[in-house]
């Protein structure tokens, strides 16, 4: 029990540092990289990974899939979005930014998710929580955007297109990361869950980027290295981080704990660039603040009964 109450905080801590580094390291060194290119071959690599990993462990590969097919095919939707958007997002604004817009929507997205279940109430801490982080992050963002050090090089269009992605890919995120977690309760592993979500990003981002990605293995092998290392970096380690995280912490904590990523980025961002005004680290602190006040005030909530599918999956398991 102790190892399992260590290694959850620590998986955590690693999504977010993983992430907030991956989303600096994208948009200073792949700019000259088709965005598809980057999430195709990322997340193939991350998806054989996996499977090689659930393989070598006996258990199933893709029955998840057949068992619950509907389900997985709203997660691999979820996936799509959340994902591809969050990559392009990158091409448009300043990472900082994206990991704000992005992980400030992501708990947003959890909330909704348990408001329309009952799971939660519009009037409650848990809702204040979030709504701290999301001012927090707004405010954030309004002062990077004011303060702006390598923000305009991109347009007025670009950065509009930017947010719009980033607020899209972190509420499908949210609601990813709220539906994954109810697999648990049927006997899934987080192992499992990742061999099955990635099937249609992949084939739309392969499909999308074909002509690219030949041209790139064909012409640059030192671009293979940096997008192996990518895909090591942004998709291996932070997404399993990440799954094993929604198991053992649940889907709301995790949500109030990732939009640690942004301050992360930001603070990131401003050694190497400078840091231009003194409100940037104040609500970077804020921004932390906010996370702290959240997940003090979440309280414990008993998991889901299992129903008799749980009991129709684990048989086909085995």
């Amino acid at each position: 029990m102790n190892k399992i109450n260590i290694f959850a905080p620590v998986s955590i801590f690693m999504y977010c540092i993983c992430t907030a580094l991956s989303a600096v390291w994208i948009s200073f060194s792949f700019a000259n990289v088709s965005g598809f290119v980057v999430t195709f071959f990322s997340l193939f690599v991350a998806f054989c990974v996996f499977v090689f990993l659930q393989k070598r462990s006996g258990g199933p590969l893709f029955k998840l899939s057949r068992v619950f097919f509907g389900e997985m095919l709203i997660l691999n939707v979820l996936t799509l979005t959340s994902w591809l958007f969050a990559f392009l997002s990158l091409y448009k604004i300043e990472p900082s930014i994206e990991c704000a817009v992005f992980q400030g929507s992501l708990p947003i997205g959890v909330l909704l998710c348990e408001l329309a279940s009952g799971k939660a109430k519009l009037f409650s801490k848990r809702a204040l929580g979030v709504f701290l982080i999301g001012a927090s992050l707004a405010a954030l963002v309004i002062f990077r955007l004011n303060y702006a050090v390598g923000v305009f090089d991109f347009t007025a269009d670009e950065l509009r297109l930017g947010v719009f992605l980033a607020v899209t890919g972190g509420l499908s995120a949210g609601i990813y990361v709220f539906r994954s977690a109810k697999l648990y309760n049927y006997g899934a592993s987080t192992l499992e869950i990742l061999c099955n979500r990635f099937f249609l990003l992949l084939v739309v981002t392969a499909v999308i980027s074909a002509k690219d990605l030949v041209d790139i293995t064909a012409v640059d092998s030192f671009m293979l290295v940096k997008l192996l290392t990518l895909a090591l970096i942004s998709v291996v380690i932070p997404v399993f981080a990440l799954q094993y995280s929604v198991q053992k912490l649940g889907a709301s904590r995790v949500s109030i704990i990732t939009p640690f990523i942004p301050a992360i980025a930001l603070t990131i961002e401003m050694f190497t660039k400078g840091w231009p005004s003194l409100w940037i680290p104040l609500f970077i602190v804020t921004t932390c603040l906010s996370i702290l006040l959240a997940n003090f005030w979440m309280r414990k909530k008993k998991p889901d009964p299992i129903s008799s599918v749980c009991n129709e999956y684990s048989a086909v398991k085995k």
